[in-house]
């Protein structure tokens, strides 16, 4: 995330945190544990996702262990570094892998053991968990007892943007912390210094994102809104939904391809070095990382088909153009009425429904098309 300095900053706070954006209580928690030495053995950052809950977490830990002694969190130093590029073996992220998506027994046991022995280098060790609600409940319930009994070199940060999947007798365990979803005058002036578009797409793009960064640079860098605008024009025209279907899944195969091409250039490792227990291991992770990533870009598109049914539902009550996402598609609103808006708002939540439990995607896209036709 760009650093972008917000008013009203407690000039004493390390450098790291006064970066974070539109987050005042919670860095404010954050920065208090730090001056009373009262940093707790768990937390719970809670919120939206893309607000800066894993920035936030990595700060955490750069201002903790950083070796500037005049400047804690410097950002600059060694240690603050390699915590930026999550390399540092006293700050562990963990993801969810495998088909399932989800963070399981063996993972945990794993971690529990790590948490045993004292930190590498540092006089403290952070363990951030990504999605703490795919950590599998059988995984939970052996967490659990490491957090009953916490280890004082250890801190769990537990990052979600549904903690009510989180068992109760963790979330008990942690100092909750919740995130805000940014103004949209931060996002708005964040994708400019990230993109230098002009401010009325920038506007646009993070009224879109509902301040979300991370939705925000996902609108930008695909052409899935114009997809959906396409989709939503040819369904209002009568096209058939199987023939929308099989040209969707033709872009959904082109992302995957594409992203499938970038994981593995980043993984550039050589894979005659390892055991094939690790080349297993390793597979196991890349392909969890493609499906994730996959699954991030379509998720994205039911976001933008909530945000057009939504318009069509406003524009029908309040016939006032300047709070639409889609303006330039108020000609098509008239082949939908309000129940059918409604209709579909309601089958993209079976749909994310369906998805979670491993429903094919051909198959449920073709049932929300279906589900979408005005003219069906």
């Amino acid at each position: 995330m760009p650093e972008i300095v917000s008013n009203h900053i407690d000039t004493l706070m390390p450098p790291v945190l006064q970066r974070i954006q539109d987050q005042h209580t919670a860095i404010r928690i954050l920065n208090n544990s730090i001056k009373n030495n009262r940093i707790s053995h768990a937390y719970l950052f809670w919120g939206p996702d893309g607000v800066g809950k894993k920035f936030t977490a990595k700060a955490f830990a750069q201002s903790v262990l950083c070796q500037n002694t005049e400047t804690k969190g410097c950002g600059v130093c060694s240690i603050c570094s390699r915590i930026e590029r999550d390399i540092h073996p006293d700050v562990m992220i963990i993801r969810p892998m495998g088909k399932t998506r989800l963070i399981g027994v063996d993972t945990i046991e794993d971690i529990n053991k790590t948490a045993q022995y004292r930190p590498y280098e540092s006089n403290r060790r952070f363990i951030i968990f990504e999605d703490a609600e795919r950590i599998g409940i059988p995984a939970q319930n052996h967490f659990l007892k490491t957090l009953e009994e916490p280890v004082s070199e250890t801190t769990f940060i537990l990052l979600s943007s549904n903690p009510g999947l989180i068992l109760p007798t963790i979330r008990s365990r942690c100092q909750p912390i919740r995130f805000q979803r940014l103004r949209l005058e931060t996002v708005t002036k964040i994708i400019n210094q990230i993109k230098e578009i002009p401010e009325e797409t920038a506007s646009l793009v993070a009224m879109l994102s509902q301040g979300q960064i991370s939705k925000s640079i996902e609108i930008l860098d695909s052409d899935k809104r114009t997809l959906i605008m396409e989709l939503f024009k040819q369904l209002a025209q009568g096209r058939d939904p199987l023939l929308l279907t099989a040209e969707f899944d033709q872009f959904l195969t082109g992302i995957r391809k594409r992203i499938e091409k970038e994981v593995n250039k980043s993984e550039n490792i050589d894979k005659k070095e390892l055991t094939p227990a690790e080349q297993n291991a390793m597979q196991q992770l890349i392909n969890a990382e493609i499906e994730a990533q996959v699954a991030n870009e379509f998720e994205s598109c039911l976001y933008l088909i909530t945000c057009f049914l939504r318009d069509v539902l406003v524009y029908i009550n309040t016939q006032n153009s300047d709070m639409l996402y889609f303006p330039e598609m108020i000609s098509e609103f008239p082949s939908w009425n309000h129940l059918q808006a409604e209709a579909g708002l309601n089958f993209v939540e079976k749909v994310r429904s369906y998805l979670s439990r491993n429903i094919s995607r051909e198959k449920v896209v073709r049932d929300l098309f279906f589900a979408l036709s005005p003219k069906i």
